[in-house]
């Protein structure tokens, strides 16, 4: 069923003395240092690993406060159960000292330096030909691994902050320490590059032990996403003509036959997954409430993900469908009677947590080991939709791929349903895109960054206007202002750097 191990080994860990002196310039470092790292190919490959590692750090159990909540409420999807609102919801009191955008921006610039670290090694060590003296052919599969991950850190750098500083090399002299602050799409660009490049050299596929790597699909399907979202803030039609050349490039994926089969542990990696999180058990032990250690590394190699959220646990808050979300679904909808309890005032969540599991020896016991799916082909259908809408396509062609997404949710129910009925060809482009992100909505409603990110890139591009949307927050102190279409950077990061400059309006 799964999946590539990524506790096996952390690669920035390296040992630098304070001082050095008689009694401790002879002392060997208690672990692997560089120079004796990124050697052989396991090294190298631990290297990866460490790159995928850092990834987890966005959708594990982090002590009561998971990350997905910045993706995740912000938008007319998912709220609180109650009427108390939290920041990301209502928008109220996000600042710069937020320890969840901090840990946001930490995170991804760790995945980063580690992307640019093993790019660095793969051009010193892989050019004397030592480091993978036995399988050549690695070095250009770590390379667009890394290339692949160091682009999904930016794509949501980009959503996140907007204007975080773009990192293109390993960062290791005073005088790089401080880089000033991107400008307009500068980061999506850098995706863009990095995913074009990354799709040269990356495998078609993995073999069975290395299941939930990123192939020639996890970035062909970012790099559709990303040129999607450049073309609609940058309103060029060169993006789009790209983005429907590389999804027709999208091969041997397809939907698949049940909808929630995407959210149950039992059909991980399926052929509709271009990319997802490999949640596993941990080799020792997972032990959620011990702090992280160096480089935030959990201290027993946590890799589960974190789901709790959806569920009435007592310990989290709990986060519902909004009724927005519910009446938007035509009442037999199978995604709406499947994928939610319409009824129900709390728990109306299902995905992931309808067919879940947990890690085994897990403190606490609510660990999944359900893999989060980050790109699904599903998506990837609705952005070439789009696509050939924005690029002035036909609209026909367009709508006949909702319309693969439309039959594929009527015919996941367990009874004959004739909803949702295939769309009738719209009277514009215009009309086109509204029934496109409609369908967006109900295909990947409360799932990971997608409605937010829609909302917020349609808005800079002044399609919709979100200070007249109905949120649908719970919380009456809701108050979107322009400004929160860029969260803050974090204090301690302007503060320091001389280059950087907080975003507007904090």
């Amino acid at each position: 069923m799964k999946k590539i191990s990524l506790f096996i080994l952390i690669a920035t860990l390296i040992i630098v003395p304070n001082a050095c002196n008689d009694d401790t310039i002879d002392l060997l470092p208690v672990q692997i240092a560089e120079e004796e790292f990124y050697q052989n190919e396991d090294q190298m490959t631990s290297a990866v690993f460490g790159i995928y590692a850092k990834l987890t750090f966005f959708y594990k159990f982090n002590v009561g406060n998971g990350l997905q909540n910045v993706r995740l409420l912000p938008s007319d999807d998912v709220r609180l159960e109650d009427d108390r609102g939290d920041r990301f919801e209502n928008f109220i009191g996000i600042n710069p000292s937020d320890n969840l955008l901090s840990l946001h921006y930490e995170y991804s610039y760790e995945m980063i330096q580690r992307a640019n670290t093993l790019l660095e090694k793969i051009e010193e060590n892989g050019s004397f030909a030592y480091a993978y003296a036995n399988a050549p052919e690695l070095a250009n599969f770590h390379k667009g691994e890394a290339l692949f991950l160091r682009s999904l850190a930016n794509f949501n750098l980009w959503n996140i902050f907007g204007t975080a500083p773009l990192v293109t090399k390993r960062i290791t002299t005073e005088e790089d320490f401080f880089p000033p602050n991107s400008s307009g799409t500068e980061l999506l660009s850098q995706a863009i590059s990095d995913l074009r490049l990354a799709i040269t050299l990356l495998p078609e596929n993995w073999d069975d032990n290395n299941t939930g790597r990123a192939d020639k699909n996890a970035a062909r399907g970012y790099l559709l996403k990303s040129l999607v979202f450049k073309g609609t803030v940058d309103k060029t039609v060169e993006d789009f003509l790209e983005a429907i050349t590389v999804f027709n490039t999208i091969t041997g994926a397809a939907l698949t036959d049940n909808y929630m089969d995407n959210f149950s542990v039992q059909h991980e990696n399926n052929i509709e997954s271009l990319f997802e999180l490999q949640a596993d058990e941990n080799a020792i032990a997972i032990n959620g409430w011990i702090a992280s250690g160096t480089d935030g590394e959990p201290a027993q190699g946590d890799t589960g993900t974190f789901h709790e959220f959806f569920r009435q646990s007592g310990f989290f808050d709990t986060y519902v469908a909004t009724p927005s979300l519910i009446n938007s679904f035509d009442e037999n909808d199978p995604r709406l009677l499947q994928a939610f309890n319409k009824d129900a005032p709390n728990e109306n969540i299902l995905k992931y947590v309808k067919d879940d599991e947990f890690a085994t020896g897990a403190n606490p016991s609510f660990i999944s080991i359900n893999n989060q799916r980050l790109l699904r082909y599903a998506d990837a259908i609705l952005l070439g939709a789009e696509a050939i809408v924005r690029s002035g396509g036909d609209l026909n062609q367009a709508i006949s791929l909702v319309n693969q997404i439309r039959e594929r949710a009527r015919n996941s129910a367990d009874f004959t349903s004739a909803e949702p009925a295939d769309l009738t060809l719209p009277a514009s482009s215009e009309e086109a895109l509204e029934l496109i992100f409609r369908e967006r909505r109900l295909e990947l409603a409360a799932e990971d960054a997608h409605r937010w990110y829609d909302l917020r890139r349609r808005y800079i591009a002044e399609e919709i206007d979100l200070e007249e949307l109905n949120f649908d927050s719970s919380d009456a102190r809701f108050d979107f202002r322009d400004i929160n279409v860029n969260f803050p950077l974090p204090d301690s990061e302007v503060i320091l750097s001389p280059n950087l400059n907080q975003n507007t309006g904090y």
